[in-house]
């Protein structure tokens, strides 16, 4: 089994949705979860303190294990403004947890950025390291992958702003291009995919949102992206709604066979 099998997924119909479920073989820590800001309110008071969690994940939206404070950066934007989020891991969440307080109610935007891990499949099963490291200590490498995660949740959104449609020029990302202000239960939704700013043709993108279901990697709808990056979905009912999409590139002459491109956009609809 192929290193991309082992933390791919396949897909199979649920609910009337689309499940990707986890094909058998070694899993890689927090590397093939999806990576996910879910804040305890998206419509936090100004001044409260508030809670982030920076899940990695598998069901949506519960966390399954904690990334490594030192590889993950957390920043909230408000009225232009960039503040970093302090993260540190909480046992009971198993997820990274971090406080923000907002100045006013006016929109913000949680940015989150998983950097690079390197994991390699061997003959002795997956371990982190690139090609050298583990051949210097004497394992078999078969591939190597880098992998690489994105997020993005909008809280306070007002159909008078723009926040939720700026691009943060991460590597992969999605922007919305409705604003969930004005969106209604039932209404449509249409994003966009960018690579380095770029629309992404062809690229799958799963759409669920909080509570729809307990299996793993299950969304309820699914689209690829059209020559713009473009793709629509309707969101049928109020809930906190997560947007996903994936990319890989292929990477020979570095210390990745595969550079591995993950993104979320979360937002509510009232």
């Amino acid at each position: 089994m192929t290193l991309l099998q082992q933390i791919g997924h396949k897909a199979k119909p649920f609910l009337g949705g689309l499940a990707l479920t986890a094909l058998l073989g070694a899993a890689l820590p927090a590397a093939a979860h999806e990576f996910i800001l879910k804040p305890d309110t998206v419509t936090p008071p100004a001044g409260q303190k508030t809670r982030v969690q920076a899940q990695a994940s598998h069901v949506f939206m519960i966390s399954e294990e904690a990334e490594n404070p030192a590889t993950v950066r957390l920043q909230v934007l408000q009225n232009g403004k960039a503040s970093s989020v302090n993260l540190s891991e909480d046992a009971a969440l198993a997820a990274l947890v971090g406080d923000i307080a907002l100045a006013d109610t006016a929109p913000a935007l949680l940015v989150g950025h998983r950097l690079p891990q390197i994991w390699s499949e061997t003959t002795e099963g997956v371990l982190e390291g690139n090609r050298a490291q583990l051949e210097a200590q004497g394992k078999k490498v078969r591939s190597v992958g880098k992998y690489e995660k994105f997020a993005k949740t909008l809280l306070n959104p007002a159909a008078t702003d723009s926040l939720y449609k700026t691009p943060q020029n991460q590597m992969l990302e999605i922007v919305l291009l409705d604003n969930p202000a004005t969106v209604k239960p039932g209404g449509t939704m249409n994003v966009q995919v960018l690579l380095r700013g770029k629309p992404l043709a062809g690229a799958a993108v799963g759409l669920t949102h909080d509570g729809f279901s307990k299996e793993e990697d299950t969304y309820k709808t699914t689209a690829t992206t059209d020559a713009q990056g473009k793709a629509s979905f309707t969101v049928d009912k109020p809930a906190l709604w997560m947007v996903r999409t994936a990319t890989a590139e292929k990477t020979p002459g570095t210390d990745a066979d595969e550079h591995h491109l993950r993104a979320t956009y979360v937002f509510p609809v009232r």
